[in-house]
């Protein structure tokens, strides 16, 4: 499978959240959010952890931005390839090989 065909799920231990103008993602340890570890997202991180959902592709969520951002299609690979590593190296996301029932929200 290439990564364009890779789907992910978030890890349910990470928490988003819009607060006026900010949108953060905290990940949340023995139902604690850790708040040294809180991650700032831009608009388009935050439109791209909204679509992260088990039955969308990297080329899925490629195309989302392309439609809904004014960026080039080089200029959104390669973002989203560098968010989506940014990602799984905190574990906000994982594969979603191991989600059949595709019931992400």
């Amino acid at each position: 499978m290439t990564e364009a065909e890779q789907t992910y799920k978030r890890n349910e231990n990470f928490v988003f959240r819009q607060i006026e103008n900010e949108t953060i993602l905290v990940p949340i340890k023995d139902n604690v959010g850790d708040m040294n570890c809180i991650y700032n997202l831009n608009k388009v991180g935050a439109f791209i952890w909204q679509n992260l959902k088990c039955k969308n592709s990297v080329a899925d969520l490629k195309n989302m931005i392309l439609s809904e951002f004014e960026v080039t299609e080089s200029q959104a690979e390669a973002d989203l390839s560098e968010f989506v590593k940014n990602l799984r190296e905190i574990e906000a996301i994982v594969p979603a090989s191991n989600c059949p029932d595709c019931s992400c929200s």
